[in-house]
């Protein structure tokens, strides 16, 4: 009965590691897009230049209800501006508009994130903020305004692929306090009903300045299953004590290599996952912090009309022929990481030849070009890309992500918009 137990722990941590993981990368990866605004704001000293071409690009999937520049507090620019006309002119930091945790850290200078809280264009949102300061007189650092974003909830927890657990027949509920009472507000919640007695894991999620809570349980208590019982008279009857033990030793061992393998190896295109990266960076930097390495942000272009026009299936495919290229010709030694639905991470360890590394990419590029025709996907596969160097661009990994996130995106303004993707040919 322990053993069974201990198994299916084991079994809900896998599973419990994967989503909390897509859960946090998911939100992140919509939040820090603020960073481009903010990022093109300081480098105007403070002008808004070019807003429109910014936010479309940035505005790449419908869960995005809003992108908002807010110069000392009052909404100026957003986009897109239909539908969200309300938002001109007000103040963000009034506890009328905004709300608790933002106005609270309204000094901060790093990502907040707020909600779910009701939104003045109706409906509910999670808000993201970043406060962008700028240089003022003799180099000092003056607060300028608020760089935002609003996600429409609960429609962008659905890149998380909750509805998977719905699927395994896995309970789950995320929940947190509320931060106007303390009380207990559910912000997602499963359609298979929990079981008493059954096994469960609940732990906090941290994404930014909050904390959510997640729970996950098993299907069944362990006097619902009809092997329990069997384990039981079987023991009784043959006495397999050093059997079972050995079993367990087995499955325990074996369920901890399915974890390793489920928390840092993406399991569509076998690239290092998010949580992986993280670790290969910090072992990179713990053991040797003075030694050099290139970090390049992988952007695909117009990935998303490929999934709508070809379907998901097609998207998936396209995902593992672009981590097969970007291996075969990226040089080596290197490692790989899909950190987000269509982005990924090379790391190139040591000094950076960069002929050497454009002429790789150059070729990665001329063979995704091509498709994948035979699959029934003809048209170009295309990427952007933008580059950062530790320790001589910073020493800190977000900072680090972040600057070449930004790279990344100059280079998919740069070359402007892809064409639209062909419609599949009826058979």
């Amino acid at each position: 009965m322990q053993r069974n137990a201990q198994m299916r722990i084991a079994e809900l941590e896998s599973v419990f590691t994967l989503q909390t993981d897509k859960l946090t990368s998911i939100l992140t990866k919509y939040f820090y897009k603020t960073q481009t605004l903010a990022a093109i704001t300081i480098t105007g000293s403070g002008k808004i230049e070019n807003f429109e071409q910014v936010a479309a690009a940035l505005l790449d999937d419908s869960c995005i209800q809003a992108i908002v520049l807010a110069p000392k507090g009052i909404v100026s620019h957003v986009y897109p501006t239909q539908g969200n006309e309300a938002l001109l002119g007000k103040d963000i930091l009034t506890y009328s508009f905004g709300s608790w945790e933002t106005v609270r850290s309204r000094h901060s200078s790093h990502m907040v994130m707020a909600g779910p809280v009701p939104i003045i264009t109706g409906g509910t949102g999670l808000m993201g903020r970043l406060s962008v300061y700028t240089d003022g007189k003799n180099k000092a650092r003056q607060f300028w305004g608020i760089a935002s974003i609003a996600l429409n909830f609960p429609e962008v927890l659905k890149g998380a692929e909750l509805r998977l657990l719905d699927e395994l027949g896995l309970p789950y509920e995320i929940w947190r306090e509320s931060p106007y009472g303390g009380d207990r507000q559910i912000l997602a919640m499963g359609t298979s009903p929990e079981s008493r007695g059954a096994p469960y894991l609940e732990m906090p999620v941290h994404i930014l300045n909050t904390q959510w809570f997640f729970k996950l349980s098993a299907k069944r208590a362990w006097y619902q299953l009809t092997e329990t019982w069997l384990y039981v008279g079987f023991s009784i009857l043959l006495s397999l004590l050093v059997s079972m033990l050995v079993q367990r030793r087995y499955d325990m061992a074996l369920a901890h290599r399915r974890l390793e393998e489920i928390v840092y190896i993406d399991a569509l295109t076998g690239c290092l996952n998010r949580r992986g990266l993280f670790n290969d960076l910090g072992q990179r930097i713990e053991t040797d912090p003075e030694k050099k390495f290139s970090l390049y942000y992988l952007d695909l272009n117009k990935f998303k009309p490929i999934n709508d026009d070809y379907g998901h299936k097609a998207g998936d495919r396209v995902l593992q022929h672009f981590a097969a290229t970007m291996r075969k010709y990226a040089p080596k030694p290197h490692a790989l990481a899909r950190i987000g639905g269509d982005e990924f991470i090379l790391i190139l360890p040591g000094e950076n030849d960069e002929a050497r590394t454009r002429e790789a990419l150059e070729n990665a590029r001329r063979e995704l070009a091509k498709g994948l025709p035979a699959e029934g996907i003809p048209v170009a596969i295309t990427f952007s890309v933008g580059m950062a160097v530790y320790p001589d661009h910073s020493t800190d990994l977000d900072a680090l992500l972040s600057r070449a996130d930004q790279a990344m995106y100059r280079d998919k303004q740069s070359h402007g918009s892809v064409r639209n993707v062909p419609r599949r040919q009826q058979a």
